[in-house]
């Protein structure tokens, strides 16, 4: 192996090792080798915890994205009190927020159940972060998860729908209902298309302080000028994948 390899390949290794920590590192190499452990047990740095990552799925991406390049650090309030992070996932960007403010309490919502397990395994040690099994959507009852159609997210991929089914919807004016909730400083949104019903309803934004949000007009069009609508009054930057709405009084990091 030539020297500019070797310091490549040594560059790798010294990456994955501060992302993943020592166990973290081992157990990727072991996979790499013989397809074992199946759940990668990741010590991040920035967090005082370790974190569970289902391997083969999209779990590593998202905690390369939230964690190691902190995409979520894009627009971030000077100081929230209470975050909402809908469309959790496997609890990656909860955990930066948790990092990020400590004494926030952070509600995170996801419908799906596989994800969810993750979810709450990796929160249960941080008592200001709220696991919630059920799916933003723009009333509450019961809906369906499936797999996004042509997998247009790839198989980890998860959408809802207005089809009767057995996980629960709730709304932003129900959750602040439930919870006794006066004010969002910092609502947090990624559920694959369905902000296009979210926010097509949206009657409740003056008591959002900002927004962070993917939009999905390539899966499902009308994603944008439904935000973009509903949060007119807002101002609004852009940053790789993730848009960001902030009030104008509502201070923030950029």
């Amino acid at each position: 192996m030539e020297f500019a390899d070797q310091r490549s390949v040594f560059a790798k290794i010294s990456k994955k090792l501060a992302d993943l920590g020592v166990v973290g590192l081992a157990g990727f190499v072991l996979h790499r080798l013989c397809g074992f452990p199946k759940v990668l047990v990741a010590f991040p740095p920035r967090l005082s915890r370790s974190v569970s990552l289902r391997l083969d799925t999209t779990d590593m991406r998202v905690f390369d994205d939230v964690l190691v390049k902190e995409d979520y650090a894009f627009g971030l309030p000077s100081s929230a009190k209470v975050i909402v992070d809908a469309g959790a996932n496997i609890g990656m960007t909860s955990l930066f927020y948790a990092y990020k403010f400590p004494s926030a309490k952070i509600f995170a919502v996801e419908p799906e159940l596989s994800n969810f397990n993750m979810l709450r395994k990796n929160v249960r040690a941080y008592h200001n972060i709220l696991p919630i099994h059920a799916a933003l959507w723009h009333s509450e009852g019961r809906i369906s998860v499936s797999t996004s159609p042509d997998e247009a997210f790839g198989h980890w991929g998860f959408v809802v729908s207005a089809n009767p089914g057995d996980v629960s919807s709730i709304t932003i004016p129900s959750l602040m209902r439930d919870f006794g909730l006066d004010y969002i400083d910092l609502l947090k949104v990624n559920i694959e298309g369905s902000e296009k019903e979210v926010f097509e309803a949206c009657q409740w934004q003056d008591r959002i302080g900002s927004v962070v949000i993917e939009l999905h007009d390539h899966f499902k069009s009308g994603c944008t000028d439904a935000v973009n609508h509903a949060l007119r009054d807002f101002s609004r930057s852009a940053s790789g994948y993730l848009t960001w709405y902030r009030r104008e009084s509502h201070g923030a990091q950029v």
